[in-house]
């Protein structure tokens, strides 16, 4: 078990967004939450690095409790995460190499040449080696979001945070990025959460899926399974986007 919420309870102005949620991640897998907007989402993210702590319940990562580390605890557990985010979050000031080897100029005492050697290490494996002396406002969203990627990957963590990472994207983008997602996933091993709103990304990226609804998750499945659920939240998402249950029999290409 890499993370596990316990009962876990978050009340937000008048409303619980998490109301009694328990769920488990499994080591590399990756684990996908999808929800209605403002179901909670990008909450249960950030109670994974304790920048959100449950009003009741608790948060493992591991057999650390980060909803109730401090200090030091609180920093050794957050630099096994690395995170991508919604907007990629590239600094408009620095050139692309110097973007992803940032994490390391600032926790590490590495030298230039050492940082920079892994920084071009991780743009090959976005496959994006030649925009490394490029600013983030001259390439495309799609290809800034590789960017944010290879910069989550550069302090090697157990656990990469994906929060809406095809957002914005033309359909061939968004494809390319769960491509992305999934072959870091078999290359490094690493554990993978993601909200998203695409199911189409939810489905050929997970391992399993979550449906966020009502401050609980009320469905919990592999894709194969997810796709055939009677559950009246999950038709709604699948008819939404296109979705159809198959029929009795039916092979599902996922």
């Amino acid at each position: 078990m890499m993370i596990r919420f316990e009962h876990v309870t978050k009340r937000l102005g008048r409303r619980n967004v998490l109301d009694d949620c328990s769920f488990e991640v499994e080591k590399g897998e990756t684990f996908v939450i999808v929800g209605f907007s403002g179901a909670g989402k990008s909450v249960t993210l950030k109670h994974m690095v304790r920048l959100l702590t449950p009003d009741r319940g608790h948060v493992w990562v591991g057999d650390d409790l980060v909803s109730e580390a401090r200090g030091k605890d609180l920093e050794r557990i957050r630099s096994r995460f690395g995170y991508l985010f919604q907007s990629g979050a590239l600094l408009q000031w620095l050139d692309v190499g110097q973007n992803v080897g940032l994490p390391l100029r600032e926790h590490t005492n590495m030298s230039d040449a050492e940082i920079d050697a892994l920084a071009m290490e991780k743009l090959k494996l976005v496959n994006l080696e030649e925009a490394w002396d490029k600013m983030p406002d001259s390439i495309s969203g799609g290809m800034r979001k590789r960017v944010a990627l290879a910069r989550s990957l550069i302090t090697k963590p157990e656990i990469i945070l994906y929060d809406e990472p095809t957002s914005g994207l033309d359909p061939v983008t968004s494809r390319q990025i769960d491509k992305l997602i999934d072959d870091t996933r078999k290359q490094t091993g690493v554990t993978s959460i993601v909200v998203t709103h695409d199911l189409h990304s939810a489905l050929a990226i997970g391992t399993r899926i979550a449906v966020l609804y009502e401050g609980q998750i009320v469905e919990l499945s592999a894709p194969k399974d997810f796709v055939r659920s009677t559950n009246p939240v999950v038709q709604s998402f699948l008819e939404a986007q296109y979705l159809a249950k198959p029929a009795e029999g039916e092979k599902v290409a996922i």
